[in-house]
């Protein structure tokens, strides 16, 4: 693979990672609030929402690399109705925007909780179009290997498998943040009061209740991604050779990965949860999960940019 391609295979998948954490907060969110209150939801999401902000800025800080001159972002804007490369940026440009704008809300407290949900769903979906423009730029008539609905379909999944793991690394992190002053300074509802023993249980069930649904979560996406595995490589090959041989060692180890750091991962939390607050051994756990699979992820990308087979002139 060429080196040049090395920021474009992070940018794509921590974009989608963003998005995935920002979808999956929206929706301990909205079912959330039929049995929890807003002070047990606040307590995850609040900070956790904090933590993709970093993520985004990551993946655009490396995207510049593959420009060349960071100055060359000047002229993505330019042909905004024609040129898949500038609807890409522009709608994750957008996406970090109106996350940005939602998180200061919360910080500051500002709006009402209908205006902030409003702000909040119109987040999540230009943040699923852009991964939809993103997908749309890679289905060239001229690329065989990626015109075609796995692209979409593994973007999508990437996003949802390392958004839900990112989101269970904040869940599980919280029980060494509970009581910092660094969590009272994030939520406004927590500035001037200290929760009571039966608001902290209530917190505690809240996140044990989102483990296991994000371990089903996990059983559920990790076979759709080797679904589309199967169906991705199972076609014939194109006229031309791809830019790399493939890679089988490189194959196989994304599968272990994905197998290791995300199915047997959820099948522990969908059927056993944290019981109880985790230990550090379950927060070494969930956070290697979420390491093999970020890994395993951007060893799929590097697959994906080396199936490149060109055809045409």
């Amino acid at each position: 693979m060429n080196m040049h391609e090395w920021p474009l295979t992070f940018f794509t998948t921590f974009g989608q990672m963003a998005v995935g954490a920002f979808v999956v907060l929206g929706v301990i969110t909205v079912v959330g609030d039929a049995k929890y209150s807003r002070n047990a939801i606040d307590r995850i999401c609040v900070p956790a929402l904090y933590a993709i902000g970093p993520i985004m800025i990551a993946g655009f800080c490396l995207a510049f690399f593959h420009l060349g001159n960071p100055m060359n972002a000047l002229n993505v804007v330019r042909n905004i109705g024609s040129s898949g490369l500038t609807q890409e940026l522009v709608a994750g440009s957008v996406f970090a925007l109106l996350g940005f704008l939602f998180a200061a809300c919360q910080f500051f407290d500002v709006g009402s909780l209908a205006l902030r949900r409003t702000l909040a769903v119109l987040t999540a979906l230009v943040g699923l179009i852009f991964i939809a423009t993103m997908a749309r730029l890679y289905m060239l008539p001229t690329v065989p290997a990626w015109d075609h609905w796995t692209t979409p379909a593994a973007f999508y999944l990437s996003g949802a498998v390392t958004g839900l793991l990112a989101i269970a690394v904040a869940l599980i992190s919280y029980n060494w943040l509970e009581d910092s002053e660094l969590i009272k300074r994030l939520i406004p509802s927590a500035r001037n009061e200290d929760q009571t023993q039966e608001q902290k249980d209530e917190v505690w069930r809240l996140i044990d209740d989102c483990l296991r649904w994000i371990g089903i979560a996990l059983v559920v996406v990790v076979p759709l991604i080797f679904l589309v595995m199967v169906f991705n490589y199972s076609r014939p090959e194109g006229p031309n050779p791809a830019e790399f041989e493939f890679n089988t060692t490189a194959f196989v180890i994304r599968i272990a990965l994905l197998l290791i750091g995300a199915f047997i991962v959820g099948l522990l939390l969908a059927f056993s949860g944290t019981r109880g607050r985790p230990t550090a051994s379950a927060l070494f756990w969930i956070i290697l999960a979420y390491v093999l699979v970020v890994v395993a992820e951007l060893a799929g990308r590097f697959m994906f940019y080396g199936a490149m087979d060109r055809v045409g002139i």
